[in-house]
């Protein structure tokens, strides 16, 4: 089997197998919130300084301003997809087992803090530009995130690539 098909059978799998376990042991049916999720909406109202609630209609967690709900954090929103693309590229491109086990940490608190600003940027703008909320929600902040994304994967790329021209010495 050539590299190429390696590559794609080694990322699908890894990055549906991420999924189906996350969706089964982290999902909660009804309004109430995984840990994760909820763990980001937490940090992200607290370093905003607004109050929280759970959305009594469907799954989330609201931010709070002057007393009305302003954004609604759900499932979607804790990042945790972008980290498992991030990580099936990584476990699909292989590489040192000592890098690899530095770098899956590293990247997923990077992208975590990534997130946790895109939403902080979000509560922002729904506080002083509703208008533009829609906009970057659904396509500015989450083209950036998953740029800053492949910006790790081409730094995992580099890493191997050293590796590769370190063994050819």
């Amino acid at each position: 089997m050539s590299g190429s098909y390696k590559f794609v059978i080694y990322f699908l799998l890894c990055f549906v197998g991420l999924n189906i376990a996350y969706h089964f042991l982290f999902i909660k049916q009804g309004n109430e919130l995984d840990f994760f999720t909820n763990f980001i909406a937490k940090i992200t109202a607290n370093l905003y300084g607004l109050p929280t609630q759970l959305n009594p209609l469907k799954p989330g967690i609201q931010i709070i301003y002057k007393g009305t709900p302003l954004v609604n954090i759900m499932e979607g929103c804790n990042g945790l997809v972008v980290w498992f693309t991030l990580l099936s590229f990584v476990v699909a491109f292989g590489g040192k087992a000592k890098q690899f086990l530095g770098y899956v940490p590293l990247s997923f608190v990077l992208l975590q803090v990534g997130n946790i600003l895109r939403i902080l940027a979000l509560v922002h703008i729904k506080i002083n530009n509703p208008n533009s909320f829609s906009f970057f929600h659904s396509y500015a902040f989450p083209a950036i995130l998953y740029a800053f994304a492949f910006g790790l994967m081409l730094i995992w790329i580099k890493l191997q690539a050293r590796n590769t021209d370190e063994k050819a010495s």
